[in-house]
Order: C-alpha cells, then structure tokens, then sequence
C-alpha cells in the first residue's frame, strides 16, 4: 500500500427549482400566496380580469393540460400533464393562471447566472433545473457540500425571490432523487451510506429513466422499490428487459 489519502467521492449537485412556474406568478401576485394554483390552458394576456377576479379551475371547460401546479394545490394530487378538467375535480377551489413562458424563460436565465457566478462548471437541463460540479469550487466539497449548497439558496433568492431545493450525491441519477427528497426548500446530501434507508424504499418510477411501461413491468415481477431493483441479478433484469436496458438498470 502506498501510504496515500483514499480519494474522496465525487459531489455533484442537482438544482431544482421548487414549484418553478407558480413561484414565478407568485412574484406578479403575491396576494396568492398559500392558495392553490394551477398554471396551464391556453396563454392569453395576464392571469386575472380588469376587477383584478382570477379564474377558477372548476370553471374550466376544455382539453387543456397543468403545466404545473403550486404545492397547495398538488396535496390534492393534481401534478403537471395532468388534463384541467381532472385537476378541476380533485381541486375545483384552484384558481386558474395562464402560463408564460417568456417570463419563466427571464426568470431562468437570471437563476442560472446566479449559479454560474458561483460554481461555473454546470449542465443545464432545461427551464427550471442544472448539475452543478461541486468539485470544481473551491472548497465545495466540505462538510458534504452543504455551505455551497446553502449558499446558492440564499443567493437565488436574494437575486430573484425564487426558492430551490438541491440534492447533493456521488453522481448526477442520486443527486437528481436527493433533489426531489425534501423540497420545497430543501438541501439534501447523499453518501453510500444513506442509500439503504432515504433511497432504497422509493418507487421504481422515481429513476430518471425508468418511464411508466418498464416501472409498470416491474411492478407485474413483484419489484415495486429501487432497494427491490438493486438487489436483482443483472442477468436476470437483461433476461427480463433486454441487453441495454437490462444492463441500465443493474447499474
């Protein structure tokens, strides 16, 4: 043995911004704020009438779909792709908003250079979310990354009133998860030794990755739980989905 340090894993991070669209109509309409709210239908010219009246969601007619939804309204199980005429029926109360995506587009870019200005190696992945290489800052590996990942919070927020919730991991498909695991607002950090109990009894669907016909196959095997996947053979899962995708999900 050569007597050197163990190298330490790597700290990749996932930002993703909580509630994105709605947060941003909440900047516009701060008087909405706790209320359920639904962003989708068709674009049309401001969220609200002459009277400052928004619409409801139970008086949507229509085959429009949720963009997306504020937390208030998804504790009634209304989530984006959902069509608006179920939305209607699980939170009729909702008040409806138009999107628009010229002002979520301004409103991410201005996140965006937030976070390059800070930790400059990133990927995007689209409108409300980015892998940001903790590595590659100085000193954003200490304490597992959390002084760097509390510090992007505080200064997206600063910049533009808009809150994020970042999951910091050995690589980016446990960084993604770890981002999902306590928003809104939340910082979660990933090691090998926390995969058994935060990781392992999530949903199969929950791997970005695994879509709705190979969770639902897996489902029809008896396998409902990542830590169910992991503990699979590979040739088994090649067997059962291929040599590719087989081999994807045992690794």
């Amino acid at each position: 043995m050569s007597g050197a340090p163990e190298s330490q894993p790597r700290r990749i991070a996932h930002l993703d911004m909580d509630a994105f669209y709605a947060s941003v109509e909440l900047l516009r309409h701060p008087q909405l704020a706790g209320q359920a709210l639904v962003i989708g239908g068709r674009r049309r010219s401001g969220g609200a009438s002459a009277a400052g009246e928004f619409a409801r969601l139970a008086d949507y007619q229509g085959r429009g779909v949720v963009t997306t939804a504020s937390y208030a309204a998804r504790e009634f199980g209304v989530h984006s792709g959902m069509g608006l005429m179920q939305a209607a029926r699980l939170c009729p109360h909702a008040l409806l908003l138009p999107a628009d995506f010229d002002e979520y587009r301004r409103c991410s870019r201005l996140f965006k250079a937030v976070i390059r200005a800070i930790a400059p190696r990133i990927e995007d992945r689209g409108i409300d979310e980015v892998f940001i290489d903790f590595d590659a800052v100085p000193g954003g590996a200490a304490q597992g990354g959390r002084p760097l990942a509390q510090h992007l919070q505080s200064s997206i927020r600063s910049a533009t009133g808009l809150g994020c919730s970042i999951g910091v991991a050995p690589n980016k498909l446990l960084a993604k998860l770890a981002s999902e695991l306590d928003k809104p607002n939340g910082i979660t950090l990933l090691a090998a030794d926390d995969l058994e109990a935060r990781i392992w009894p999530l949903a199969c669907r929950k791997l970005n990755g695994v879509g709705p016909k190979s969770a639902a196959r897996l489902e029809q095997l008896g396998i409902r739980s990542i830590g169910e996947l992991a503990s699979c053979e590979r040739a088994w899962l090649v067997d059962q989905f291929g040599r590719h995708h087989g081999a994807w999900l045992h690794e």
